[in-house]
C-alpha cells in the first residue's frame, strides 16, 4: 500500500466486491491479487471510493503527525479553515472553534474564504474582458476545485484551454497569508476536501492538509467539547480580518455568487455544475464556436458542493448544510476593499498533471481478452455492470491495461463454478441430486437417472440433469429432502430405504439452508458395494487397530508388518474381483 498518497487501500480489508470501480468516475482503480488499489496516475481524488467502500479499505491519508511537526519547526503555524465549517461543526460557534484550534497549537486562524474573495475577484474582471471581446474564446471553466481540474486535464483534455488560469482558494490564500505574516509562516488547511492534500504536496506555500475528519478525531483526542471551552474573557476572531462573500464557495453556485460582487457580469452567462458525471455530461459536445456570448462554468467535483465532501462527517441533510453555509456567509461583507485585493500579486497556477496517453486495443485484442471470460458473441456480453465498469467491452480493455482481472467477472465466475460442480457430480460414483425448496430438480447425475430406473434414464438422455423435474415424482424418499430444508432443520440425515428389491443408503444433506439440499443415493444390494463395503471395513480396521496390533507383535516378538500384509492381501482380494465383475 501507497500511505504516501493522498487515498490508498488496506489490503487485509478489501473485501473484492469492486464498488470502488462502480463509484469512481474515471476508473481510477487497479485490482491485483482480489484487492482495489487506487493508481495515483489517473485518480482525481473525489473521494468517492472512500465514501461507498463498504469494507472501509479505503483510507484518507492522516497528516495529523505532519502538522503536529510543523509546530517545533515554524515560528507559527496559521490554520486556513474552509467556510464549511459553518455546516460541519454547527455545535461550536465560530469564537469557539477558533479557541479550540489555538488550543491545539495554532498561532492563529484564518478564512480560506479570504483566497475564494481574492479570486472571484480577478475571475470577475476576466469575465468582464472577456464580454467586450466579441471573437475568440467564450468557454470559461472555472479551476478553484482541484479535483475538477485534474478531471478535465486527465480525461476531458480538449477543454484544458478553457479552464481560467487562476489559483485555487487555498494556493491564493496561502499566498496571502506569507505575505502578510511572513515566508516563515506555516500553513496548515482544514476543510471538507481530500485533494487539497495534494495541493499541500505539490505548492510549497501549503505545508499540510487536514480534513474536518482528521480535525474532529484531534480534538477528540485532547477531550475538546464544546462545553469544555470557555471564552468569555478573550475575543478570539479570524486572523486578519473575516473573508467576504467568498463564504459562499462551499455551496453549488457559491463561487457565481461572490464574483457577480465584484462586478454584476450581466453580460457573461453563468452555470454552475456539481458531480464529475454532470460535469462530463454538460461539457460532451460543447463547443467553443458554437457560443454566442461568453459562458462561464462554475464546476464542483463534489454533488451538492463542498459541504458534501468526502472530508465531512456530519449526519445534517445537504439542504441543512447549504442553510448553515447561507447564514454565515450572508453575516460577512460583500467584498474585501481593494488594498487587500491587491496585496497577492500572483494569482496564477492550477495544479500539474502529467497527461497520461491511453493504449488503443485493437478489436482483436480487445475480442481475445473478452473470450477468456468465456464471452464468444455479442449475446454474452451482458454488461451488468458487477466487475465495476458499464461495458464487457469496458473491462476487456481494462485487463489489457493489467488493471482488472477475469475473477472480477461474475459470469464467467459463475459458469466456471458450475463446470466445476458438473464435472465433480459426474465423477462422483454414486447417485447424486441437488433440489431447491420446491423440491424441484436443479441437477443430477446418470448415476442417479440408472437407479431411480428405466423411465427416469430416457427423460435424463432427453434432458441430462432433469432441471426442473418434480422430485416427488421420482424419489420415494423425497420428504428426507423435505425435512432438511424445513425451517431449523436437521444438516443431515443419513437412512437405507427399501425400494423394490433394492435397498438405497441415502444421505441427505443441506447445501443453502431452506433454499437447497443434496443427497448421494447407493444401491447397497449391488454386488460392487458389497464389496466396497468391506474394503472399506477392512481399511477402517487396519487404521483403527494398527498400532494395538503392533504394541501386541512387540510384546510377543513378532513382526507387525505381517499382520498388516495379511489384512491387506483381504483387501487386494476383494479389489482385483471387483475389478474382474467390470
Amino acid at each position: 500500500m501507497n500511505f504516501l498518497y493522498p487515498i490508498y487501500t488496506e489490503q487485509t480489508e478489501c473485501q473484492d466486491c469492486y464498488k470502488c470501480i462502480r463509484q469512481c468516475p474515471v476508473k481510477a482503480i487497479r485490482v491485483e491479487d482480489g484487492h482495489a488499489m487506487v493508481i495515483p496516475e489517473l485518480c482525481i481524488m473525489c473521494g468517492r471510493c472512500v465514501i461507498h467502500c463498504p469494507a472501509k479499505a479505503k483510507h484518507v491519508r492522516d497528516d495529523l503527525a505532519r502538522t503536529k511537526q510543523l509546530f517545533s519547526l515554524k515560528p507559527r503555524v496559521i490554520a486556513s479553515l474552509a467556510p464549511s465549517f459553518a455546516s460541519e461543526f454547527p455545535d461550536y460557534t465560530k469564537d469557539q472553534l477558533i479557541y479550540a484550534l489555538k488550543q491545539l497549537g495554532f498561532h492563529g486562524v484564518s478564512e480560506t474564504a479570504i483566497g475564494a474573495d481574492l479570486v472571484s475577484a480577478q475571475i470577475a474582471k476576466d469575465l468582464s474582458g472577456a464580454a467586450k471581446n466579441k471573437d475568440g474564446q467564450k468557454l470559461f471553466i472555472s479551476s478553484a476545485c482541484p479535483s475538477c481540474v485534474e478531471f478535465i486535464k486527465h480525461f476531458m483534455s480538449d477543454y484544458t484551454q478553457y479552464i481560467t488560469d487562476r489559483s485555487s482558494p487555498l494556493l491564493a490564500h496561502s499566498r496571502f497569508i506569507k505575505a502578510t505574516f511572513g515566508d516563515d509562516t506555516g500553513i496548515v488547511f482544514i476543510g471538507p476536501c481530500i485533494a487539497k492534500k495534494r495541493e499541500a504536496d505539490v505548492w510549497k506555500t501549503i505545508d499540510a492538509a487536514l480534513t474536518f475528519n482528521d480535525l474532529r478525531k484531534w480534538l477528540n483526542r485532547e477531550g475538546i467539547t464544546p462545553g469544555s471551552l470557555k471564552v468569555n474573557t478573550e475575543q478570539h476572531d479570524f486572523i486578519p480580518f473575516r473573508a467576504g462573500k467568498g463564504a459562499y464557495y462551499p455551496v453549488g453556485g457559491g463561487m457565481i455568487e461572490s464574483c457577480k460582487k465584484y462586478n454584476p457580469l450581466s453580460h457573461v452567462r453563468t452555470m454552475a455544475i456539481t458531480g464529475i458525471e454532470e460535469i462530463r455530461s454538460a461539457l460532451e459536445g460543447l463547443k467553443n464556436e458554437d457560443l454566442k456570448e461568453p459562458l462561464f462554468l462554475e464546476v464542483l467535483a463534489c454533488e451538492g458542493g463542498c459541504v458534501n465532501g468526502p472530508g465531512t462527517g456530519s449526519s445534517s441533510s445537504l439542504a441543512m448544510r447549504n442553510v448553515r453555509i447561507g447564514e454565515y456567509a450572508e453575516t460577512a461583507d460583500d467584498t474585501l476593499d481593494e488594498q487587500v485585493l491587491s496585496s497577492v500579486s500572483d494569482l496564477t497556477g492550477t495544479l500539474p498533471v502529467i497527461q497520461q496517453v491511453k493504449k488503443k486495443h485493437s478489436e482483436d485484442e480487445i475480442r481475445f481478452a473478452l473470450r477468456s471470460v468465456g464471452k464468444y458473441t455479442r449475446a454474452d456480453e451482458l454488461n451488468c455492470a458487477s466487475c465495476g465498469y458499464d461495458t464487457c467491452r469496458l473491462f476487456a480493455e481494462a485487463m489489457l491495461d493489467n488493471r482488472a482481472e477475469k475473477t472480477m467477472c461474475v459470469s464467467y465466475m459463475r459458469k466456471l463454478a458450475q463446470k466445476k460442480a458438473n464435472g465433480l457430480i459426474r465423477a462422483i460414483p454414486g447417485g447424486v441430486v441437488i433440489a431447491d425448496s420446491g423440491l424441484k430438480i436443479v441437477e443430477c447425475n446418470s448415476n442417479f437417472a440408472s437407479l431411480m430406473g428405466s423411465d427416469i434414464v430416457e427423460m435424463y438422455d432427453v434432458k441430462p440433469g432433469l432441471e426442473g423435474a418434480d422430485l416427488t415424482k421420482i424419489v420415494p424418499f423425497y420428504r428426507f429432502f423435505a425435512d432438511v430444508l424445513a425451517v431449523n432443520g436437521p444438516d443431515v440425515i443419513e437412512r437405507e430405504v427399501r425400494a423394490g428389491k433394492k435397498i438405497f443408503h441415502v444421505s441427505v444433506f443441506a447445501i443453502e439452508k431452506e433454499e437447497a439440499a443434496g443427497a448421494v443415493i447407493e444401491d447397497v444390494t449391488a454386488p460392487q458395494i458389497q464389496k466396497h463395503r468391506i474394503v472399506t471395513q477392512a481399511k477402517k480396521v487396519i487404521d483403527k487397530n494398527l498400532s494395538v496390533v503392533q504394541r501386541i507383535a512387540f510384546l510377543l516378538g513378532e513382526n507387525a508388518a505381517e499382520s498388516e500384509s495379511i489384512l491387506n492381501s483381504i483387501i487386494d482380494s476383494f479389489s482385483e474381483d471387483e475389478g474382474d465383475d467390470e
